[in-house]
């Protein structure tokens, strides 16, 4: 079943430019739009969306470290290293499952929308952790059930940091100390240049 899913899903790869297109954009670049998204939402959000922001992103790497803890156990080939395709971009032999891009983007979509009821940040982000998903199942890097596991993940590292949430605050304190300096003066370095102009 997860093989023929696959080639559904795969059908075509490599001859619509612009379907391929969106998949390699989507499939690769996924975790830099999170990145990205979390910096510039922390310039304009108040402190207890920031906090939401710091927890989704721990949230996420609890996430990471579940996949990798599981392949350590249990390794599974990605449909390039089987036959089944020619991959639309280059990627390592390594475990397919389940997919750290799809784990880190869910996690955090997750997090925010039933955790932090945050819908204006947690809707955009779960369709681009949906399209990433698309993107890395078309263009030949991993199965569907590779994303099936990655939802599970994503929920058991949402739902365990949600239970470590009031444990983690001091961490989350210091963390906010660390930071909150640095933007601030990138903000005024900012302000600065704008005047200058």
């Amino acid at each position: 079943m997860n093989i023929e899913i696959f080639k559904w899903i795969h059908a075509g790869a490599g001859t619509r430019p612009v379907v391929d297109g969106l998949a390699v954009f989507f499939g690769e670049g996924g975790p830099y739009f999170l990145a990205v998204l979390f910096a510039v939402l922390w310039f304009f959000v108040d402190k207890n969306k920031k906090t939401a922001l710091l927890e989704a992103t721990e949230a996420a790497i609890i996430g990471l470290l579940v996949n990798q803890l599981i392949g350590l156990f249990y390794f599974h080939p990605r449909p390039y290293m089987v036959g089944l395709c020619t991959p639309l971009f280059p990627h390592g032999p390594e475990t397919s499952f389940p997919s750290d891009h799809a784990t880190l983007l869910f996690t955090a979509a997750f997090y925010l929308l039933f955790a932090r009821r945050w819908e204006a940040c947690g809707v955009p982000l779960l369709a681009v952790a949906l399209l990433t998903a698309w993107g890395r199942v078309y263009g030949g890097i991993h199965f569907p059930f590779d994303m099936a596991g990655s939802l599970f993940v994503s929920l058991l590292s949402a739902g365990l940091l949600r239970l470590s949430a009031r444990r983690l605050m001091p961490l989350n304190e210091r963390l906010f100390r660390i930071i909150n300096p640095i933007t601030g003066q990138l903000i005024r370095i900012s302000k600065r240049a704008a005047k200058e102009r």
